[in-house]
């Protein structure tokens, strides 16, 4: 009997454990606890929209809660007239640098009519400053982040290096046929040098390193003579381990690219093989000279990878349609055979040279 009796005071005593967990919160309380993306989130940083980010949010006794953020790329969402399956694939975080980045103990304001949450707050990890503050309900979340990055070098406006500033080395046992003529890698290598040189300089004026981490490019679209800047948040940087590595924000660039299915099909069998490239970003080596002028080479390994991209059908048709006439014909036959070149290939490096 005392053994029964024990036993009900024990599942009593559990049921209200559970009543008490289960309960909801004054207000808003547990109901904004989730994952907020697309357009459930609202997050600009450096005062200006993000896209392709997931925020979780979670709050035990809503006075103060957990906030998880990282990226995230959701081709369902991108392109919803493909019907395309969703596909989790590692992006870039927030923060450069950051897969994830996680803050703790953020305190929380019930909102006058209870059905919101406000937040603020300062995070300093990893060398650098993180600002935030947003307001969170439970269908949709909005968030501001200002950062500064550890200072470095390489803060502010750079030129493209005067004469050639793009270098290539390139050998490979294959060779590529010009006019019937069997051209070496190397001897395409110290052509395409000045001739990408040019084409570079023809778009692209400067690029500006932000202290947020942001990079910026003043360009020219095609058939414009106006130099203009490229949206924040596009691409971003973080220097580590004596390399400067470069984050795309895919889910940005994707939208702008030609949305045709077999297109996104290909891209996406590609990325398979780039996760890393996607969330920890391209890695550069990095070598300032003594005239204070930098050179950021790709490596021959992370070139082979990344250039495997230009095998997709309609990389390539946008590459040659948007080169002059005269050097169509030099690079349509590299890109056909590119497969073959980058198998055969022991040494490649592209190294591009700016100054202040």
């Amino acid at each position: 009997m005392i053994k029964h009796i024990f036993s009900g005071i024990a599942l009593c005593a559990m049921g209200l454990l559970v009543s008490c967990e289960d309960s909801d919160l004054p207000g808003l309380g547990k109901e904004a606890n989730t994952t907020f993306s697309g357009d459930k989130l609202v997050l600009t940083y450096g005062g200006s929209a993000m896209q392709g980010k997931q925020i979780k949010f979670h709050t035990y006794d809503g006075e103060k809660a957990s906030i998880e953020m990282s990226g995230v790329l959701d081709l369902a969402a991108l392109f919803p007239s493909e019907n395309l399956p969703e596909i989790g694939l590692l992006a870039p975080g927030v923060v450069p640098g950051e897969i994830i980045t996680q803050l703790d103990n953020v305190p929380l304001t019930l909102g006058a009519d209870g059905s919101t949450y406000s937040f603020s707050g300062t995070d300093t990890s990893n060398g650098r400053e993180l600002t935030y503050s947003g307001q969170v309900s439970a269908d949709q979340m909005t968030m501001d982040i200002q950062v500064k990055m550890p200072d470095d070098n390489l803060t502010g406006t750079w030129n493209l290096a005067s004469g050639q500033s793009l270098t290539m080395v390139w050998d490979s046992d294959a060779t590529i046929d010009l006019g019937g003529n069997a051209i070496s890698t190397s001897m395409v290598a110290s052509m395409a040098g000045p001739l990408l040189s040019q084409l570079i300089a023809d778009k692209v004026q400067t690029f500006s390193f932000h202290e947020d981490g942001n990079i910026v490019l003043s360009y020219k679209k095609s058939g414009s003579d106006t130099w203009q800047d490229s949206p924040l948040n596009m691409a971003q940087y973080y220097l580590k381990d004596g390399k400067l590595y470069v984050q795309l924000n895919a889910s940005e660039i994707i939208s702008t690219i030609t949305r045709t299915r077999a297109g996104i099909l290909d891209m996406v069998g590609m990325l398979g093989d780039l996760v890393s490239y996607l969330s920890e970003g391209i890695p550069l080596k990095y070598e300032q000279a003594g005239d204070g002028s930098v050179t950021l080479t790709l490596a021959t390994e992370d070139a082979k990878a990344l250039l495997k991209l230009l095998t997709i059908d309609f990389v390539s048709d946008k590459i040659v349609s948007a080169l002059p006439e005269n050097a169509q014909s030099i690079v349509q036959p590299v890109l056909e055979k590119l497969p073959d070149l980058l198998d055969a290939t022991t040494t490649l490096e592209i190294g591009l040279k700016v100054e202040k």
